[in-house]
């Protein structure tokens, strides 16, 4: 259990810092509300109160504050233990999916860094863009997809669209695994493993529409998440509780509480 939640963390720290993203993360994205988009109404500002692991040995509380100072433009500043640790500011798509992004991060040695990232989407492609401050392309990673929505490869690209890393997934549904290959640069294989897999990871959505419960879709023993939610008048939630189940034991993993002003209308 514990390598499961250090897994999880890792994957979502890379992705949040770093804006890089891998097989793994792609495999593992679950489909669950985000913070912040709201099925009714307008938030002029919205504050996240996160509790991961509460009570264990590993655990912190973070808040995350949201602003909307245009359409499709979102602000956020990231605490932790009351001292900001990052900010983002990113527009989004109708589908409320991320398109260019400015991040800050504060790193203990480094001070605060700066990364630029533009992702673009297609039917079956999903390039996120590193850019170099000044805008200019520094690199990109392409995330092929299959008839399922599930990641088959991921090409790194240089600025001259050259082929310099890539990662496969090649699954097998009926089995519940996938086998994950590395490629170097000049086509030989750093490394390949057959891992689980579960396609159908969802289990059961609520009369809101959202997922209630789910198994981990990387988990070779069936580690199964329950989520508990509350709303409020507009059916916009207000508060989220994360429960892993793993066989007999089963731990509280995150809670989240989310404040939100509407704009009058």
């Amino acid at each position: 259990m514990k390598e499961h939640l250090f897994n999880i963390f890792t994957l979502l720290f890379s992705v949040y810092c770093f804006g890089q993203t891998s097989m793994h993360t792609e495999i593992s994205r679950i489909d669950l509300p985000k913070d912040y988009v709201l099925k009714k109404g307008n938030a002029k500002e919205i504050i996240v109160i996160r509790k991961v692991n509460p009570g264990q040995d590993f655990s912190y509380s973070e808040k995350i504050n949201f602003s909307f100072p245009k359409k499709s433009m979102i602000r956020l500043k990231r605490f932790k233990d009351s001292e900001l640790e990052s900010t983002k500011e990113f527009s989004i798509d109708s589908l409320n999916r991320v398109l260019k992004s400015i991040v800050r991060f504060k790193h203990k040695s480094l001070g605060w860094t700066t990364s630029k990232y533009e992702t673009v989407y297609k039917e079956k492609t999903k390039d996120l863009k590193i850019l170099n401050l000044d805008g200019s392309l520094n690199y990109t990673m392409r995330v092929v997809l299959n008839e399922y929505n599930n990641p088959i490869e991921i090409r790194t690209l240089n600025r001259d669209n050259q082929l310099i890393a890539l990662s496969t997934a090649e699954y097998d549904y009926n089995k519940n695994t996938f086998v994950y290959t590395v490629i170097r640069q000049d086509g030989s294989i750093a490394l390949k493993q057959k891992e689980s897999f579960k396609k159908d990871y969802e289990i059961q959505r609520n009369e809101f529409g959202d997922l209630i419960e789910y198994y981990w879709p990387t988990s070779s023993n069936n580690v199964k998440y329950i989520v508990e939610y509350k709303y409020d008048d507009r059916g916009n939630w207000t508060r989220i509780k994360k429960i892993m189940i793993d066989g007999e034991k089963k731990k509280t993993t995150e809670i989240k509480t989310r404040k939100i002003k509407y704009i009058k209308n």
